[in-house]
């Protein structure tokens, strides 16, 4: 399975070379959307009661740990928009492990990406972990942790660059994919997958052509939002989801899980089930390579803020350049 990204111990460094020719360019604008992602290394400083799965409650002690701190950056990163027409501008994914416990002691992990203008809030989403940790704590006994440090990603790839750079954008994660035999891949799925039809929830493996139409309405979202305009103008959409209809699913894998969590917000429980496994798909899948590389980082489908819709792909590398 294909690592999308190395994580380097230092924060800032020289920008990647946007020169670098894809063996297959995208059609798509991907210069548009800045990208940063960062690993925090975290070490408990008292016991941790958690769930199996760790998003929610990361997620809202993130939350609220930033409205704490700063009412503004709440308002501008985690509620930036009040008619759910506007993602939020992050992913938080949690420890993926399903352990609900956590001694004093124990380290673990969590990954922050930031998108296009959020990037520039990083400080203050540090700080605001630092808080969860130190003063507020997280879980259901709200246990302390500390960070004990900070790591940035490059995309990896056989155009591996010499020196890493923070801030990157989509055009320089789909560079690194060059040498790709494009005729099948495997998505891996870590994470709940919750894509929409109709309004309604997919249960089963999605057709790639609603898999991709998913994708590319998130892209373009956020590069409008957050970015730097569309990746992708109404005919290029219609244009590469006409050709999304060649690819076949061919292995299905998924299987559906429930996931109750608690809403703070609405004092209830709710559904927050999705897709966990893999799927395989088949066809000419060159044109949308580059866009399925930088949604390993975005994220996919629903609630991709609580760390839901990661997917990692698994392909052949060719050889015979």
């Amino acid at each position: 399975m294909h690592t999308p990204e190395l994580f380097f111990n230092q924060q800032g460094g020289e920008m990647l070379d946007r020169t670098a020719v894809l063996d297959q360019p995208s059609s798509c604008a991907l210069h548009l959307l800045p990208v940063a992602k960062y690993l925090f290394r975290l070490t408990a400083e008292t016991r941790i009661h958690l769930p199996p799965y760790k998003g929610s409650a990361l997620h809202g002690g993130f939350g609220h740990a930033l409205k704490k701190i700063s009412p503004y950056y709440y308002s501008n990163i985690f509620e930036p928009g009040q008619d759910n027409a506007r993602p939020k501008p992050f992913v938080l994914l949690p420890p993926l492990d399903t352990g609900e416990i956590y001694q004093p002691g124990c380290e673990f992990t969590c990954e922050l990406t930031l998108l296009g203008s959020a990037i520039q809030h990083f400080s203050i989403c540090h700080a605001a972990l630092e808080y969860l940790g130190r003063e507020m704590g997280f879980g259901n006994n709200r246990g302390k942790f500390t960070i004990e440090s900070i790591e940035t990603a490059l995309p990896t790839g056989p155009t591996q660059p010499d020196m890493p750079g923070q801030v990157i954008t989509g055009h320089d994660i789909a560079v690194a994919r060059t040498g790709i035999a494009a005729d099948r891949i495997t998505l891996h799925l870590p994470t709940r997958l919750r894509l929409k039809a109709d309004s309604r929830l997919i249960r089963r493996a999605p057709p790639f052509q609603l898999f991709f139409a998913r994708l590319l309405g998130r892209l373009n979202t956020l590069a409008s939002f957050y970015g730097h305009g569309k990746i992708a103008e109404f005919e290029l959409r219609n244009q590469l989801l006409n050709q999304a209809e060649n690819i076949k699913l061919v292995q299905d894998e998924s299987r559906w899980q429930e996931l109750p969590r608690y809403s703070g917000r609405q004092k209830q429980w709710m559904k927050f089930g999705g897709l966990l496994g893999t799927v395989t798909y088949e066809g000419d899948l060159r044109p949308f390579l580059p866009c399925l590389a930088v949604g390993e980082w975005t994220h996919v489908g629903g609630k991709t803020s609580f760390g839901l819709g990661k997917y990692v792909m698994e392909y052949a590398t060719n050889t015979h350049k």
